[in-house]
């Protein structure tokens, strides 16, 4: 008998309650958190063409970061190419390809061949840097199913030890060597990350954590864990060597 309810449909990105939150921020003047806000939206849907606009406009006009802008302004585009908003969409990313010209040291790029090639150049090293980090993510959950079942194996010998016990059976004592204790603390160390990052120009809490979690959601930590040197979370510096927690 088929049941009465229908199939469920999925909740629109701007229904989700972290975009809401985002655009409540904004309105505030909170932008960091509003990114941080939005860009968890892009982490927990497929498609999150609205949330990579707000993005792109936050990290161009707030972050200064033109490059990150330019990537989520392209997200847009692939996800709504035939917008009402797509013209506009272009113009930005024309605007944050310009600064990210002026951003660059030395003599300016007259030549328009010469910036069409960099912008090019910039466009494949950031396809590879997303690839990358798309790797590191796999190769964390591949290691925490593995440690999983690691822990399953041993919970196992350690019961099938017990019922020998109890049987009367000589029951001979795990030795863990001490060098297989030094890989596992070399893999859990490795997998932690790296425990110092130095500012770079471009940079925020925001990104920074995107860089060294994954995810943008995890900035007050490092902010909190660094406020010896840090007034604000707006106040970094490149050059700056933050612990990362």
């Amino acid at each position: 008998m088929v049941g009465c309810d229908g199939p469920q449909t999925q909740v629109q990105e701007t229904d989700e309650r972290a975009f809401r939150r985002g655009q409540s921020l904004l309105k505030e003047g909170n932008n960091d958190e509003a990114l941080a806000a939005f860009l968890s939206v892009i982490d927990a849907r497929r498609s999150a063409p609205e949330s990579h606009l707000e993005s792109g406009l936050l990290y161009l006009n707030h972050v200064h970061d033109p490059l990150s802008a330019i990537y989520h302004f392209k997200k847009y585009l692939e996800a709504k190419p035939n917008s009402e908003e797509s013209a506009l969409v272009t113009e930005l990313i024309n605007t944050a390809q310009k600064e990210y010209l002026k951003q660059l040291p030395g003599k300016p790029y007259d030549n328009e061949t010469s910036r069409l090639d960099l912008l090019a150049k910039v466009d494949e090293l950031q396809k590879e840097n997303e690839r990358l980090r798309q790797q590191l993510v796999t190769r964390q959950s591949q290691f925490q199913d593995l440690q999983q079942r690691l822990d399953r194996t041993n919970q196992a010998l350690q019961q099938s030890q017990q019922r020998l016990a109890q049987a009367g059976q000589p029951v001979a004592p795990i030795i863990i060597s001490e060098r297989r204790q030094e890989e596992q603390q070399q893999m859990n160390q490795q997998s932690q990350g790296p425990r110092r990052y130095t500012v770079e120009a471009g940079d925020s809490l925001s990104s920074i954590s995107r860089k060294m979690y994954g995810t943008p959601n995890r900035w007050r930590e490092i902010y909190e864990a660094n406020t010896d040197i840090m007034a604000s979370p707006n106040s970094l510096k490149v050059g700056q060597n933050l612990r990362i927690p």
